[in-house]
């Protein structure tokens, strides 16, 4: 009996490290674990223009489910914006028109769910500048002005003309007024004695990043 009790409790020390070492071993990762990449095309956007963002699930085939996500600058909670499908390579493809700086990211619905990096999309406003006399006399007072969409009441616009070599010069500052309850609104006079390209920028702040309005042309007569 003693020397069976022995042999017993022999075995039982030689199986306990087995059973330590066993329990340390990191689980074998889940079936179906997949790589999930973003990408979103133009990346910066004028505000109003769409975006075209693209997730691709790797190893993935037709009808894996892709959320979409998304959260502002002022927010960390993500919220979802669309739900779709993948196609035969693994693909969704979702079309948004971002108001303002919007951080995105993809969740697919694979065994477990994988979730994408994030990805930050810059909204640039729009700017938009027209003259009241596009080929004025020389020295003549000419009016510059717009709108900027989203509204932006209260901040600065510059007006900035096109010197040697490319770049511009500020010329005039305005600020933005309420125009309606979606744009502001400028509007600023200054002499013209050549001819000279002219355009209209605002800084990039919390929100949305730099604006610039296209290019116009006062050509003196």
């Amino acid at each position: 009996m003693r020397l069976f009790r022995t042999t017993l409790i022999a075995a039982a020390a030689l199986l306990a490290p087995v059973a330590t070492t066993a329990a340390q071993k990191p689980p074998k990762p889940a079936p179906g674990a997949q790589a999930v990449t973003l990408t979103a095309t133009p990346n910066p956007v004028t505000f109003s223009k769409p975006v075209t963002v693209k997730v691709s699930v790797k190893g993935a085939k037709a009808g894996v489910s892709v959320t979409l996500q998304r959260h502002l600058t002022n927010s960390k909670t993500f919220s979802d914006v669309e739900t779709k499908p993948t196609d035969q390579k693994g693909d969704a493809t979702f079309t948004t028109r971002p108001r303002e700086i919007t951080y995105y990211r993809a969740i697919a619905r694979t065994n477990p769910d994988q979730t994408s990096a994030e990805t930050i999309v810059k909204v640039a406003p729009l700017v938009g500048l027209r003259l009241s006399d596009s080929t004025p006399r020389k020295g003549s007072l000419v009016r510059f002005s717009g709108t900027v969409r989203p509204r932006h009441d209260g901040r600065r616009v510059y007006l900035q003309r096109k010197i040697g070599g490319g770049s511009f010069v500020t010329v005039k500052r305005v600020t933005l007024a309420k125009a309606t309850s979606t744009y502001s609104k400028y509007s600023v006079r200054t002499r013209v004695n050549s001819t000279a390209t002219y355009r209209v920028r605002i800084l990039g702040h919390t929100d949305h990043s730099l604006g610039i309005s296209r290019e116009r042309t006062a050509t003196v007569g």
